[in-house]
């Protein structure tokens, strides 16, 4: 599609979609058939917008969804091959279906103040980084309501050197705001965890007292267990952490985490296995993640991060928040990671940074997808601008129109 035309039939969708249901050792094809019809139906929307002969793969799209019907209805039966992880969730964890779209932007996913007509669900968002770090407001707006999210991820340091009435303008349009409360950076310093806690609480109170409207969220710092960012224990962080729940929940704003990160949190996972003597399931995660449990820094961040999941299932917070990036459409090893942070805290996941290393549309709809499946009540994908020198695949370009990956996303909250 980067060609903007149809090169040849074998890389017709509808052909696609007879590949990928002819595969008997394709996970995607097989064990998540809803994921990847609405997959190629994404691809067929950003035909759409980039191929001139749309007529022609419209015959393409319609073939493709009644063979899809078809093989639906033959495998009512029959039981799916391929190789499953062995969850690590304890008792059951059926996922449920998304429950609706969109939410009013000033909607709560659930709450009484949930508009009338509005249902209980998922809220979708995104970090939009804008062209050269300048943090352009109307760029953020412009693409916000282009993808159709309801929710921007923004950030404030604390403390501030010069309050306003402006402070965290996103907080004043239409859309929910979850905000990283975050401790300034020392430059090619790590940064400390907060130790004053009285001050922190002040400084903490003297922000929001500068806010005309409150974020929805409050996360606290960014990427709690990253080594590469902070200095400090798990225990300090926790302590940190608690003296912001106070001050957020006396303002009625509910508390996430900074976002644990996957190094740590996948050895645990790994490690999880191997104490129930799932070898093989250990062995397949442990090739799908790349952890690697022999490194010292993997096992001190491994310990790091379970000081932290035994402290959140007992602190008052609102959600857990946590980190992935995507190579792939393939989520077995998200879907048990999840398993995991449920089973650990028994609370509510949220991902206030999801995205993707890799320019593949699919992988964007496999994740957001199975978060919704897994009732996410926040997925905030990530969007760095693509002149950022980022991995990460965006959803807009420079200019600020939607890039495949955006359009997909787009034509999934339409869905």
């Amino acid at each position: 599609m980067s060609n903007h035309s149809i090169k040849s039939k074998k890389h017709h969708p509808a052909l696609q979609v007879i590949n990928l249901m002819g595969n008997s050792t394709s996970f995607y094809g097989f064990k998540n058939l809803k994921t990847t019809v609405k997959a190629l139906i994404a691809r067929f929307a950003v035909a759409k917008d980039h191929c001139k002969d749309w007529k022609a793969l419209k015959r393409y799209s319609l073939i493709a969804v009644v063979v899809a019907a078809m093989f639906i209805t033959s495998c009512k039966k029959e039981a799916l091959d391929g190789t499953v992880l062995n969850s690590t969730t304890s008792g059951n964890s059926s996922a449920q279906a998304k429950t609706g779209w969109p939410f009013s932007h000033k909607g709560d996913g659930g709450s009484s103040n949930t508009p009338p007509g509005k249902y209980p669900g998922t809220n979708y968002g995104a970090t939009i980084g804008t062209p050269d770090g300048t943090d352009d407001e109307s760029f953020q707006l412009n693409v916000a309501d282009q993808l159709g999210i309801s929710c921007l991820r923004e950030r404030v340091s604390v403390p501030i050197v010069s309050l306003g009435n402006n402070l965290v303008p996103e907080l004043n349009t239409s859309y929910n705001v979850l905000l990283n409360f975050c401790s300034p950076n020392s430059g090619n310093q790590l940064i400390p965890f907060v130790t004053d806690l009285d001050q922190y609480k002040t400084n903490l109170n003297n922000i929001l007292d500068a806010f005309t409207v409150m974020p929805l969220v409050a996360v606290i710092e960014n990427e709690e267990s990253n080594r590469y960012f902070y200095s400090g224990t798990a225990s300090q962080y926790i302590s940190q952490l608690s003296t912001a729940i106070g001050v957020m929940h006396a303002r009625g704003i509910k508390v996430t985490n900074g976002g644990i990160t996957s190094t740590g949190l996948n050895y645990l996972v790994y490690q999880d296995f191997l104490d129930q003597h799932k070898y093989d399931s250990a062995q397949l995660f442990k090739q799908l993640t790349n952890v690697t449990p022999n490194n010292p820094y993997t096992l001190d961040r491994g310990a790091f991060v379970d000081i932290l999941l035994d402290s959140y299932a007992d602190m008052d917070l609102d959600y857990v928040n946590f980190h992935w990036k995507g190579t792939s459409p393939n989520t077995d090893a998200l879907n048990e990671v999840i398993n995991y942070i449920k089973k650990r805290t028994r609370k509510d996941i949220i991902s206030n940074e999801l995205g993707q290393f890799d320019t593949d549309p699919n992988t964007l709809l496999a994740l957001v997808d199975l978060c919704t499946n897994r009732n996410f009540p926040f997925i905030i994908w990530y969007s760095p601008d693509e002149n950022s020198n980022r991995r990460d695949t965006p959803l807009q370009y420079e200019d600020g129109s939607l890039t495949p990956t955006g359009v997909a996303y787009r034509n999934y909250l339409e869905d």
